[in-house]
């Protein structure tokens, strides 16, 4: 497949980890350790309902244990959102997760548009 929406001079170039670094600064201000243990929502976007359902189908097969799995609307396309199972809140865990879905949306022309966590 082609990719239209996530393309790869995107895929190469902008993942931007660095951005990690600062959410989890503030993440610890709420009393939460590099070692706890917390559920991740994400967001990925797409252009094309039929590539989101197809990501989303992949999503269940792939990762069974991420949960609340769902497709909206969003400024024209298409927005996956979902919650990890518990993930470990440090740096290099959160960098691995993000590296992994960074290249598994890929895969379905779904770019990882962010994440966050309940503290």
């Amino acid at each position: 497949m082609q990719n239209t929406f996530f393309d790869q001079k995107s895929y190469e170039n902008d993942i931007d980890l660095g951005t990690n670094e600062d959410v989890l600064k503030r993440i610890y201000r709420d009393n939460i350790k590099p070692t706890d243990m917390l559920p991740i929502e994400f967001f990925f976007v797409t252009d094309k309902k039929a590539k989101a359902t197809a990501f989303k189908k992949q999503l269940k097969e792939q990762f069974p244990t991420y949960d609340s799995l769902d497709i909206d609307d969003y400024d024209g396309n298409y927005e996956i959102s979902g919650v990890t199972d518990p993930i470990e809140m440090s740096l290099a865990a959160i960098n691995s997760w993000n590296q992994t879905m960074w290249d598994f949306g890929y895969q379905f022309d779904c770019k990882l548009d962010g994440w966050q966590v309940e503290s």
